[in-house]
């Protein structure tokens, strides 16, 4: 029988919200090789973004198209709303 828990990136994707600016529509996720990969020394100061997936530990973002076209154009993203 499998197993009824879901794992965390499923409840994520099910929230139906972008994790950046809260948007509801065209959520996608955005993933990066290996956590290590955010904290390599000599770059400039880490995007908003990158401070989110280094606090959870989590090498995935559910977010809309426009935050994930940011973050692969090196653009800002929009600030976190709290």
């Amino acid at each position: 029988m499998a197993s009824m828990k879901r794992n965390e990136l499923i409840h994520r994707l099910l929230a139906e919200c972008c994790e950046i600016c809260e948007t509801r529509t065209n959520l996608e996720v955005h993933h990066v090789r290996k956590l290590a990969d955010l904290n390599r020394p000599g770059r400039r100061e880490r995007p908003v973004w990158v401070h989110l997936m280094a606090m959870r530990r989590r090498k995935t973002l559910v977010i809309c198209r426009h935050c994930h076209e940011d973050i692969h154009a090196g653009r800002p993203t929009a600030p976190l709303r709290k």
